[in-house]
């Protein structure tokens, strides 16, 4: 307690999200090492944000640490405008301001992450250079694109985003057209393991749209051909996918992704539901998390509500369900928090009940605490963390204390770091988090390390992940 009492007066922490978390690199790290979730769980995120999948990343945070996630991937289609708007719109640009530029532009970036030992655990390379109406990436994934009012096509190593699917595919090799026509939109995937897909989709509203896709796959050695069916819905409410495969008798691969905000007089009530089920077989083009495919059925349910008054006030239960392939028993968490105060003095608590199926018999409490600070476009905010888990006949476990700064001049100048003592006395084991991101238009750093001491050990990195982006 003595220590504890020491971090209060140095009042150290990490920026907390007014709304959703973001999502980085960062905080995948507080949340493994404050052992919210484990080292599997955190990789399969740090890999799908390498990739730049935040929605799929999104999706497992939310289930593993039970934390609602902001992500930039939310579909939203274009309103067609009426005439009466179009005549009130403002003047179309001339075609010389529509004309994409002539003069070559991009970037050159890279990742990396670093295991205990300080080898390098992944690494990803890309460079993209943008002409005209072609996009040109070569490195971890070459691919060579082409856009133009609605059209595109690909070359190269083609996934997910190429294909607007709503489900993670793995990377092929091939070529992808996409081509509408009208309210229609028409495509056709081969790639080089005479794989085939043929895919037709719909804006039946202005906040929906349906597609199809056929996929044919035939193998070299033994010539057997595959066939699957997908079908997808996308809106501003999120979407659905199923893909099942014809004559098979098992349940089909389902994905869900609901989404919905009503702001009323004095409150603002949101709720989120994502979840994935599928059977013991699955379509083999698909790339799932380890634990989507391993479980029946997984997914997580988020409702929250925040008020309009000074202090925003907000309340939020989160709730995670996994059911294995081998068993029906299933693995549930449920989460509740509560946020509230001024900006000077703000307070968060939660109680996490680890397993549902346990009657709630283990437990997790947290208490943190945050002052934040504006001096015209800075910010500064301060905090400490308090957790512990109580079992139910057995009391509390030894609470993990963490305090530490931030500050943020922008989006691309800010850092942080947090002072962590997971078992109580820092004779034990202390942590020290930081992280920090620094750039301009034409160079972007950034650097988020955690270094670890025990009573065996010296300070040492524990893991860490960096990126280095040069714009020209």
């Amino acid at each position: 307690m003595r220590f504890f009492c020491l971090m209060l007066l140095t009042m150290a922490s990490t920026l907390i999200a007014a709304t959703d978390i973001k999502l980085d690199e960062a905080q995948v790290f507080e949340w493994w090492d404050n052992g919210i979730i484990d080292g599997d769980e955190s990789r399969e995120i740090l890999e799908l944000l390498e990739e730049g999948n935040l929605q799929e990343a999104c999706m497992l945070a939310e289930v593993y640490a039970l934390e609602s996630c902001a992500s930039d991937e939310t579909p939203k289609l274009k309103k067609k405008k009426t005439k009466r708007k179009e005549a009130n719109a403002r003047p179309k640009k001339s075609k010389s301001e529509q004309r994409p530029s002539l003069v070559p532009h991009g970037h050159i970036e890279w990742r990396g992450r670093t295991d205990s030992l300080g080898h390098l655990e992944s690494g990803r390379t890309e460079v993209r250079l943008n002409f005209y109406r072609y996009s040109l990436r070569l490195g971890t994934q070459s691919l060579l694109t082409y856009k133009n009012a609605g059209s595109e096509a690909y070359f190269g190593q083609i996934s997910t985003k190429e294909l607007h699917s709503a489900i993670p595919l793995d990377t092929l090799w091939g070529t992808a057209l996409l081509y509408p026509i009208g309210m229609f939109q028409i495509g056709a995937f081969l790639d080089t393991a005479r794989t085939s897909r043929f895919n037709a989709g719909i804006i039946a509203k202005k906040n929906l749209e349906i597609g199809f896709a056929y996929w044919h796959h035939l193998h070299y050695a033994d010539s057997i051909e595959h066939r699957s069916v997908t079908a997808q819905a996308n809106g501003n409410w999120g979407n659905a996918a199923v893909w099942w495969i014809p004559g098979n008798s098992d349940m089909p691969l389902m994905k869900l992704q609901l989404q919905h905000r009503e702001k009323m007089e004095y409150a603002t009530i949101a709720w989120k539901t994502s979840a994935y089920m599928h059977g013991d077989s699955l379509p083999e083009e698909s790339r799932l998390s380890p634990t989507i495919a391993k479980s029946r059925f997984w997914g997580s349910q988020t409702i929250g509500v925040t008020t309009h008054d000074a202090w925003k006030s907000k309340w939020a239960v989160n709730a995670r369900s996994m059911i294995p392939l081998e068993g029906d028993s299933s693995k549930t968490r449920f989460k509740a928090s509560a946020e509230s105060g001024p900006e000077i003095l703000r307070t968060t608590a939660s109680v996490t009940c680890v397993s549902g199926e346990d009657r709630c018999r283990q437990n997790d409490l947290m208490f943190k605490i945050q002052s934040a600070w504006n001096m015209e476009q800075e910010n500064l905010v301060f905090s400490e963390k308090v957790r512990a888990r109580h079992t139910r006949g057995e009391g509390f476990s030894t609470p993990l204390y963490e305090a530490g700064i931030a500050y943020a001049q922008n989006a691309s100048n800010n850092a942080s770091i947090a002072i962590t003592v997971p078992k109580g006395t820092p004779s034990k084991e202390i942590q020290l988090r930081s992280s920090a991101e620094v750039g301009n238009d034409f160079l972007q750093l950034s650097l988020a390390v955690t270094f670890r001491r025990t009573a065996d050990e010296e300070f040492h990195p524990l893991h860490a992940a960096m990126k280095a982006r040069i714009n020209f």
